[in-house]
């Protein structure tokens, strides 16, 4: 993956926080992910497919899936039910769609698959060994989550 192509994930994330949650995420590293680098609670995967191949994943713990939620929805929750998983898969998406439009413009177009939410204590998404991928470190107040993300531009 190439370095610049993080950066549309960067502004799409921080619009999306923003306008969808009410909160600003601050970045803090960039940096290539080593395998089964981080785990966390629940984590939103989306493929990406067309003149670049690939996934954007956003990975967070519990606590801050409730606080987004409680920011996009509006109302709170005590634990991860379905409402959570559709909000961040929503919120996911909306991140994809916005870094989707930054690629459209510069002639790479992909499409970007169903969200789909993993819950689990700790869990680990492995990555193909032939498929190196970016993350960016965000936190919100005293929390963090990653955006993950592998582009590979066809040809």
């Amino acid at each position: 993956m190439k370095a610049e192509h993080i950066n549309p994930f960067i502004i799409s994330t921080s619009e999306v926080f923003k306008t969808m949650v009410g909160v600003e995420p601050k970045k803090e590293d960039v940096y290539l992910k080593e395998e089964n680098e981080f785990s966390y609670d629940v984590s939103g995967v989306i493929g990406l497919a067309g003149d670049a191949t690939g996934y954007v994943i956003i990975s967070m713990p519990e606590p801050l899936a409730l606080q987004i939620y409680n920011g996009f929805a509006g109302e709170e929750k005590k634990s991860v039910d379905g409402d959570v998983t559709d909000a961040i898969g929503e919120i996911l998406n909306m991140i994809a769609g916005g870094a989707k439009q930054v690629f459209s413009r510069l002639g790479v177009r992909f499409k970007i698959s169903l969200p789909n939410v993993v819950i689990g204590k700790e869990h680990k998404i492995a990555q193909k060994k032939d498929t190196q991928s970016l993350c960016v470190k965000f936190t919100v107040e005293e929390s963090s989550f990653v955006i993950e993300a592998a582009l590979k531009e066809k040809g």
